[in-house]
């Protein structure tokens, strides 16, 4: 059976877990591949791309969180792509998402026969995936939606407090954007996208990440923070 890998996020979390990455503290890792889409790719999107990416794992603060968006934003600023912005939310956590997933279901319920059949489906699996549909219909509903951040814990409050002085001593300008989840499920707390203002039609996104302190778990290695991009 042959594998085409759709992005390196996992494949990096395995390979922290398969060559015991752990006994070596905390790690900071990159990587450059092609990766690949298998179904019916969004407009803007490609069935094969290049991805370059980083990973740091065993970090628990916000410092890192800033590290890997300051290191993104100078990336662009050495590349000269002027018309970007920086777009910040936090998912909150274990102890805080339940309440808010359950506001959003509600919420989502109400208005289920608005949303697309995708949507539809996705509520019953993971209702926060809805805030990323592109459907026009689905992004008026989602407009009025509850927003994690009114249901974050206080661990996770005091994250993203810190994280966005510490951008603000950086002078790295951001955009909360309450609604901003990322496609996948793993994420946890920070998430944040560079997007072009202009000119790159319907998928606007140039970067994208955040954090993932329960993927490696859930995959069979020991409790760890990460975030990556």
């Amino acid at each position: 059976m042959l594998v085409l890998r759709p992005e390196a996020t996992a494949s990096v979390a395995r390979a922290y877990i398969e060559n015991n990455l752990v006994q070596k503290g905390a790690v900071k890792l990159f990587y450059i591949g092609p990766m690949f889409r298998y179904e019916r790719p969004q407009k803007g999107r490609y069935r094969q791309f290049w991805q370059i990416g980083a990973e740091a794992i065993g970090f628990l603060g916000p410092a890192t969180d800033a590290e890997l968006i300051a290191l993104l934003d100078q990336y662009f600023q050495a590349l000269n792509l002027k018309e970007i912005e920086l777009k910040l939310n936090s998912l909150g956590c274990d102890k805080c998402r339940p309440s808010y997933r359950q506001s959003l279901l509600e919420y989502l319920e109400k208005n289920k026969n608005q949303l697309c059949q995708d949507c539809q489906r996705r509520m019953e699996r993971n209702p926060l995936r809805v805030l990323d549909c592109k459907n026009e219909n689905c992004k008026k509903v989602v407009r009025l939606a509850p927003s994690p951040a009114d249901y974050l814990c206080s661990d996770c409050a005091k994250h993203f407090e810190e994280l966005k002085k510490l951008l603000e001593k950086l002078k790295i300008s951001y955009q909360i954007d309450q609604h901003l989840v990322r496609g996948l499920d793993y994420y946890t707390r920070t998430v944040f996208e560079f997007q072009a203002k202009s000119g790159l039609g319907a998928q606007n996104t140039v970067c994208a990440g955040g954090r993932y302190d329960n993927l490696i778990s859930q995959l069979g290695g020991p409790q760890t923070p990460a975030i990556g991009f």
